[in-house]
């Protein structure tokens, strides 16, 4: 056993004996909320004349009672609230009406506009989450922040919380002389619902922010510290609710000018939403347009893994939580030491996503970079969810277009597009108050150069009293000239008490497992155990609350069977009284092999590194908000990696905010791969800002301006040769390097600069125009500083693009 097994077993050893420190102050039965009978909602005559303004001013108002006995839940003191909260639950055979009162000085409020789901900003809000199903098993939520911008989104068991969903319902809000005042409308026909007789259930959960106290408040009291929540939620009952058939079609047009290609193109579509019961969806699209209205965030990645890019498609978005499989599909997290890329078989990015290289070009022919990276047309797509008794279903089916493609020099190419297959069904029970699941994921990708096809199982159980949770997932591949693959992982949660749990968990994937044609996975060839612990710490008297967060993993190659990679990570979060945040972070990794950056030409040791970094936050609730961080790391061979950074924002009215963050790094022995069987280290600067500014004219009428770069200036210093067997890079001299340039200094320069108005002119009914420009320039390093790395990219864009985009929902 190597010295890396045995350093990394006795670290998950201690992983395991933390938490058994503490665990005598978890003895006894965990009661995480005692949810009283269900709440009668009150039924509406048909004439009840409410007008969703915000104004809690109807007569009937008057007529439906009050609830809610909030606690405080971040922090999760679950003290008992300095403001109150009410929430009155009234329906009709439209949809459910709600109201909240939220008492608090007018003078404490805040409000600061933004774009529909933009979190993460400080801000008095309500939101209420309806678990649908009645039985902890799918749902939405629903929120409203002070000022009318909206949020919402879905959940799945226990807490997976998601806002990529978007639906027509409504919501206003208007201050009081006691606070401020909310009402919602949720139509029927928006949400997913089984068929019931007469009597239907739901769960409902109403949260409130109170900004200037940066305190959250929660009915019933379900913290993020505590492992239920979908199975714990407040009854509500209303009788007679059986929603009629809805339908939203939206047509849509856009019209392009494209400066690089000297081109004017129009696109004419639509997309159609129609439920003809609460348990049954249709969702079709043709000849859509998934133009440039949302830019991603600018990545410079120079090594042999993937980065992953969330959806920003509404067609996509909508519905699309029936296909993921297991929480290791959806890394959307805040938790002080989440990271990481999803393990996902459905990844919809894929979908119209960059063109497959071409198979048929002669010698010497390549794709033009703009070509190689621009997305693929979509002639179509459909999509069906639905439920049938204790199973939940979907089916998902994609056809792209053809593409041409221009080479370098001259002429041109043509490539196929994919169609592409989903199917899911998933079967749920919830005995003793418990959930239990299992459930078959299958899709396939069908293209002349080869198909692909994957197949999976996965199930998921949680005890009634949320102690334990269990979720996993074997899967299959089948790609044409590779074979079929296997692959598959099983994660425990465990909680000990209130705000401490441990997880533990394994994953196998042979070498021929290869998702990544519809799905993602970083990568295959390996199997791993991992380990993390949790604890959260409320209400400390001298701080507000802390974070404390242990993880670690061991890894080893399936093929080879060789440690390649592995290591511990600890993460602290102080909240301090003053609302101030301190972050440190301390990780080392072991000394492993390295399967993967040599790009298929070898395996090399690294060595063991080190990485550390401290982070502060001023009080996030004032209009002007700043932070700053540094960090130092070890480089693959040695050498240091420093960073530091500052970011600030600011608010100074709740309709205009700039957000600037900048950040700086020098690198000394950066390992990169440079051709066949050679690496080399380099010597870099790198600059990146980000400047984000905002206009609200209404919550509903946005302006935007971003701008991201990234510019690298590298210098080489040593060169390596890859062993024929694995192990130490072999140092040679620089006039052993034959096939390389006679200089190996390079620069990136790469940005995306975006304009953007976008008004809501009617619910999910927009208007957009977007100017985009982007560019990736990576060339020899001529001497040239940042400034003339930036000007040069500016001169040549990938893309320099106008688009005006109007779509209109028509429906019931």
């Amino acid at each position: 056993m190597g010295r890396g097994w045995i350093s990394a077993c006795v670290v998950l050893l201690a992983m395991w004996f933390v938490p058994q420190l503490y665990a005598e102050e978890s003895a006894g039965v965990l009661v995480w909320s005692d949810p009283a009978a269900a709440i009668v909602a009150t039924r509406l005559e048909p004439e009840h004349g409410i007008a969703i303004d915000g104004a809690l001013d109807e007569a009937v108002w008057e007529t439906v009672p009050r609830h809610g006995r909030f606690r405080v839940i971040d922090p999760d003191t679950l003290a008992e609230p300095e403001f109150d909260t009410f929430i009155r639950l009234a329906y009709d055979d439209r949809g459910l009406y709600i109201a909240a009162e939220m008492q608090q000085p007018p003078d404490t409020l805040i409000q600061r506009l933004s774009g529909r789901d933009q979190r993460g900003l400080n801000r008095d809000t309500v939101t209420v989450t309806l678990d649908t199903s009645g039985e902890g098993r799918y749902g939405n939520w629903f929120g409203i922040a002070l000022g009318d911008s909206l949020l919402d989104g879905t959940v799945l068991p226990e807490r997976q919380f998601s806002s990529d969903w978007d639906g027509p319902w409504e919501a206003r809000s208007r201050r009081t002389d006691f606070g401020w005042t909310a009402e919602f409308f949720i139509p029927w026909g928006v949400v997913s619902m089984p068929t019931t007789g007469d009597v239907r259930q739901m769960g409902i959960f109403v949260s409130r922010v109170v900004a200037a106290r940066d305190e959250r408040y929660g009915w019933p009291a379900l913290p993020d510290t505590v492992p239920q929540f979908m199975s714990a939620l407040q009854r509500i009952e209303m009788r007679g609710v059986a929603p009629r058939q809805q339908y939203s079609i939206y047509p849509f047009a856009a019209v392009s000018q494209d400066w690089v290609d000297d081109k004017l193109r129009t696109r004419v579509g639509a997309e159609v939403f129609w439920r003809p019961s609460s348990n049954f969806q249709l969702t079709g699209t043709l000849h859509p347009d998934f133009g440039n209205v949302e830019s991603d965030d600018v990545v410079i990645n120079l090594t042999a893994t993937e980065t992953f890019f969330p959806e920003k498609r509404l067609f996509f978005l909508e519905g699309q939580q029936i296909f993921f499989a297991t929480p290791r599909a959806d890394t959307r997290s805040s938790a002080v030491g989440s990271s990481g890329a999803p393990y996902a078989m459905v990844n919809t990015r894929r979908i119209g996503g960059k063109p497959r290289p071409p198979t048929d070009l002669a010698p010497g022919e390549q794709v033009t970079q703009r070509d190689r990276n621009r997305p693929v047309d979509l002639l179509g797509a459909v999509q069906l969810t639905g439920q049938i008794g204790q199973v939940r279903y979907g089916v998902l089916g994609a056809v792209e277009d053809d593409v041409g493609l221009d080479l370098v020099g001259e002429g041109r190419a043509r490539q196929n597009g994919s169609d592409y297959g989903i199917a899911r069904v998933l079967w749920e029970d919830n005995p003793n108050g418990g959930y239990v699941g299992v459930g078959l994921l299958s899709t396939a990708v069908w293209h002349p150069d080869g198909d692909a096809m994957a197949h999976g199982l996965d199930w998921h159980y949680l005890t009634p009293t949320g102690r334990l949770k269990m979720d996993g997932q074997v899967m299959t591949s089948d790609i044409d000239g590779i074979g079929t693959g296997y692959g598959g992982f099983i994660d425990f949660d465990y909680s000990y008490r209130r705000g401490m749990t441990q997880r533990i968990g394994f994953e196998y994937f042979d070498e021929k497992f290869d998702i990544n044609d519809l799905g993602f996975l970083q990568r295959n060839d390996h199997y791993r155990l991992r380990s993390s612990f949790q604890l959260s710490s409320p209400d400390l008297g001298w701080a507000r609350n802390n974070e404390f967060d242990l993880r670690g993993f061991l890894q080893r190659s399936v093929s080879e069977d060789r440690f390649n990679d592995g290591g511990v990570f600890v993460s602290n979060r102080l909240t301090l009284n003053n609302l101030s945040r301190v972050t440190g972070r301390a990780n080392y990794f072991f000394r492993a092999f390295d399967d993967r950056n040599s790009f298929g030409n070898g395996i090399f040791r690294r060595k063991g590194r080190a990485d550390l970094s401290v982070q502060w936050d001023s009080d996030p609730t004032r209009a002007l908000s700043w932070g700053a961080g540094a960090g130092w790391a070890q480089e693959d061979l040695g050498g240091d990696n420093v960073f530091a950074e500052a970011r600030m924002n600011w608010r100074p009215t709740d309709r205009v905010n700039l957000a600037l963050n900048l950040l700086y790094r020098d690198r000394d022995g950066w390992l990169l791969h440079q051709r066949d069987d050679v690496m080399a280290t380099f010597s870099a600067s790198q600059w990146q800002p980000r400047v984000t500014a905002e206009y609200f004219i209404s919550a509903r009428q946005q302006f935007r301006v971003s701008l991201q770069w990234v510019g690298i200036r590298a210098k080489e210093q040593d060169f390596f040769r890859i062993p024929g067997e694995p192990g130490k890079l072999l140092p040679i001299p620089r006039d052993d390097t034959t096939g390389l340039p006679p200089s190996s200094n390079f620069s990136v320069s790469q940005y995306a600069f975006q304009v953007r108005y976008r008004w809501e002119f009617a619910p999910l009914s927009d208007v957009f125009v977007v100017y985009t420009r982007q560019a990736d320039r990576r060339a020899l390093l001529d001497g040239d500083g940042f400034s003339d790395l930036a000007r040069q990219a500016w001169r040549q864009p990938l893309e320099d693009l106008l688009v005006l985009k109007i779509r209109y929902r028509v429906g019931s």
